[in-house]
């Protein structure tokens, strides 16, 4: 949308070319060209996300040269990801918050029905059905909406508590179209104060409860396990703001109240002033532990940019990949 349309090209066909090579959609390619996960384990996302950038890339030669690599990324993926009831494996994946180690999260679930929408389209796209679906007689939004929404927000599997992501990124990829669930969750969002003093925190600084439904009551302090590497970024992915998380949050945070959207942006602009465009904040400072110093240029900066042109303008033409800046 900001017109770097060529460049988006180079990049898919570089990055699948590597891939179909290693024969499996990875996390990263680092610069010698060799693909990993962090951490070392299997990442759904990054193959939800893959599907994701080529359908909205629309580049049929590009779609139509890697289908065998992709249909067989989609066998792995139902093979690794879902049970036979169609429900998300209760496993730890790799994902958007690598570091906390949750099984059968929300957010896998909600990766595994983007999957299947990205599909949908591409097929719709071409004309043809050149990725085979395997979910298309398994109603995974439903299963979704029975097993994580609680009412009021998306939750963890029996567990009452409330990770930002999750209730972004149902919305922000268009999953979730009901207003009421969206308002819902940003009401719930900010009676947590994730979106303090910038959005968007993983988790609040309050205490957690989880539901005990076998004694009807709540145990007190929920804590998130992390992979032991967490020990040299302490609170990386705790209660620190993250400016990718916090861009999808004020895109669907203008759908139902855009001054609050353009005052976060605002929030934001002085900061990019500052320093840049920062991967994550501590206190409205880019993050840093004695180990690592947060990155300082982000390519998503271009949801920022793209979300400023498009709230401008009140959202009134807004695309189906987010707001076009055309």
């Amino acid at each position: 949308n900001l017109g770097y349309k060529k460049e988006v090209d180079k990049t898919l066909e570089y990055a699948l070319k590597i891939f179909e090579k290693n024969k499996e959609i990875c996390v990263s390619i680092n610069p010698s060209g060799r693909p990993f996960n962090f951490p070392n384990i299997y990442s759904p996302d990054s193959v939800a996300y893959i599907f994701r950038s080529i359908r909205i890339n629309k580049n049929k030669k590009l779609i139509e040269k890697y289908a065998s690599f992709l249909n067989s990324e989609i066998n792995k993926f139902k093979n690794m990801c879902i049970d036979d009831s169609g429900f998300i494996n209760k496993k730890h994946f790799s994902g958007m918050r690598d570091y906390a180690i949750i099984k059968g999260s929300c957010y896998d679930m909600i990766m595994t029905c983007l999957l299947d929408d990205e599909i949908n389209k591409i097929n719709a796209y071409i004309g043809r059905e050149i990725i085979i679906n395997p979910f298309k007689n398994i109603d995974l939004k439903k299963r979704l909406i029975k097993n994580f929404w609680n009412g009021k927000y998306f939750q963890e599997l029996n567990k009452n508590i409330l990770y930002g992501h999750n209730n972004v990124y149902p919305y922000f990829l268009d999953i979730i179209k009901d207003k009421k669930m969206l308002s819902s969750s940003i009401k719930s969002i900010q009676k947590e104060k994730l979106d303090i003093p910038i959005p968007l925190k993983y988790e609040s600084e309050t205490d957690k409860f989880e539901s005990d439904y076998n004694n009807n009551h709540y145990k007190k302090n929920y804590k998130t396990k992390f992979i032991w590497q967490e020990l040299f970024v302490k609170d990386w992915e705790k209660r620190t703001s993250w400016s990718m998380l916090g861009m999808a949050y004020i895109d669907i945070l203008s759908r139902i109240d855009k001054k609050k959207a353009k005052k976060h942006l605002k929030d934001y602009k002085s900061l990019i002033e500052k320093y840049g465009f920062v991967e994550v904040y501590d206190n409205l400072k880019p993050y840093q532990s004695f180990f690592y110093t947060s990155e300082t240029r982000m390519l998503w900066a271009s949801m920022y940019l793209e979300l400023t042109y498009a709230i401008k303008r009140s959202f009134a033409n807004r695309a189906e990949t987010g707001p076009s800046t055309k």
